[in-house]
């Protein structure tokens, strides 16, 4: 019986480092292949993430180009109501030059006419 012990242990020792090496190396394939689907997986998710990254992209840069262009164009609108503005005003000035002028002809005039009537009136006809 002393010698049954021994092998008993030594053969329940075996046992039990193969049975713990059969579990390690099945925890191992399944954590290999799990990183496998994992990177697979993430590779994928990688992938359209960066496809939908790549859109939005686009999307923003189309809309910067409508926003450029709709400036562009809401600029020259500006710039055609300035120039638009300036002509009215200066139409306005014109009017309003020509307006003074007439204003200061019509005065003149007037003086003149006056001048006449007083110096006709102060000044004897001669007969002719």
């Amino acid at each position: 019986m002393r010698v049954g012990v021994p092998i008993f242990l030594f053969l329940a020792a075996a046992g039990f480092h193969t049975a713990l090496t059969a579990s390690l190396e099945s925890a191992e394939k399944e954590d290999t292949f799990g990183e496998e689907v994992g990177l697979e997986q993430l590779s994928d998710l990688q992938k359209r993430d960066q496809e939908e990254f790549e859109a939005a992209q686009m999307s923003e840069a189309v809309q910067d180009e409508n926003t450029e262009e709709e400036n562009d164009t809401q600029e020259e609108d500006m710039t055609d109501r300035d120039g638009n503005v300036e002509a009215d005003q200066h139409e306005s000035e014109s009017d309003e030059d020509v307006d003074g002028m007439r204003q200061k002809r019509e005065q003149l005039e007037a003086n003149v006419e006056e001048a006449d009537e007083t110096t006709n009136l102060g000044s004897p006809r001669l007969p002719g």
